[in-house]
């Protein structure tokens, strides 16, 4: 068993952090829905509202001998879906990990940069972190969780809308720097791919020239998501795009064949990356695609980079 953190790090928290009784009631002013466990009770539910830093819900519960710590937020500084809290530290790669598709989710099961057994989900455009020390008891409450409280206003609510550094946020570290410089909106067009559409497009310029674009598709309720991001190669703007290599625990395929290719089986998430002359062109995936879809929409994908600049 784990001591809980404490609800206030500093006095200039205390005016960000309170504690929370009904958490239905503070439901339409975050912007992502709230999981809760149907089988178990949670306990000292705390709710930090958007100031310095981004809203989060937090909560614990008690699950065998144990007590785990819940945490949900809306992650908008990295791909959506990919377990950032089970890297061996936020600068590093994935130990061994885990995964379990479970309903309109893939659950992905490590050890986070606490050394803690943990899980990640990405459930219908909200990040759930599990943490614990068994990894039985961690599985047993991440597969209870539902959202109970599944308002309308969700349905088709974009990522600039949802995002903390897309509304103007203050960054720390880079990943958040990449969402919080670029003038977001929604396209100039509608732009649809079966069901997934085009609902957030992020611009940014040096001088005139518009040196990197970020569109990002998602479905209804936001349950799977694909951001196209194109940058140029030679921009003098720093970390435009992310470095692909081979390597680490995560993926399970990678290939290179006229583009870089990593998925990881048999949900994704995965990462297309797409390098010209002038321009890189990199597509990711959210969990629940096959392989298959993936390779089906890259080609789509392909067309509307091409002439994205007339859509957006």
């Amino acid at each position: 068993m784990f001591m809980h953190e404490s609800l206030v790090s500093s006095k200039k928290m205390d005016e960000y952090i309170t504690r929370v009784d009904d958490l239905e009631n503070i439901q339409e002013e975050i912007p992502f829905l709230i999981f809760l466990p149907r089988k178990h009770q949670i306990k000292d539910a705390t709710y930090r509202r958007e100031g310095d830093k981004w809203s989060t819900i937090r909560y614990f519960c008690d699950v065998g001998n144990e007590t785990l710590r819940v945490k949900e937020f809306f992650l908008d500084w990295f791909y959506q879906g990919f377990p950032k809290s089970l890297m061996d530290s936020f600068v590093s790669t994935y130990g061994p990990v885990k995964s379990r598709n479970v309903v309109d989710r893939v659950i992905f099961y490590g050890s986070d940069y606490k050394g803690k057994q943990a899980s990640s989900s990405f459930a219908l455009g909200t990040q759930i972190e599990i943490e614990g020390e068994t990894v039985e008891n961690v599985s047993k409450l991440s597969e209870d969780l539902f959202a109970p409280y599944l308002k309308r206003k969700f349905k088709d609510y974009p990522f600039h809308k949802r995002s903390f550094f897309a509304r103007g946020g203050k960054p720390e570290w880079f990943e958040e720097k990449r969402i919080e410089r670029l003038k977001w909106n929604r396209p100039r067009e509608k732009i649809c791919i079966g069901n997934l559409c085009a609902g957030s497009v992020g611009r940014l310029k040096e001088g005139s020239d518009v040196v990197e674009y970020v569109l990002i598709f998602s479905e209804d309720y936001y349950r799977r998501t694909i951001w196209v991001d194109s940058a140029l190669l030679h921009a003098r703007e720093d970390n435009l795009f992310y470095d692909l290599r081979n390597g680490g625990n995560f993926f399970d395929k990678f290939a290179e064949n006229g583009m870089k290719f990593a998925f990881r089986e048999s949900y994704g998430p995965s990462i297309v990356q797409i390098r010209g002359n002038t321009q890189i062109a990199t597509i990711t995936f959210s969990p629940l695609f096959s392989i298959l879809q993936v390779q089906n929409l890259i080609e789509q994908l392909k067309k509307i980079l091409q002439n994205l600049e007339n859509f957006i």
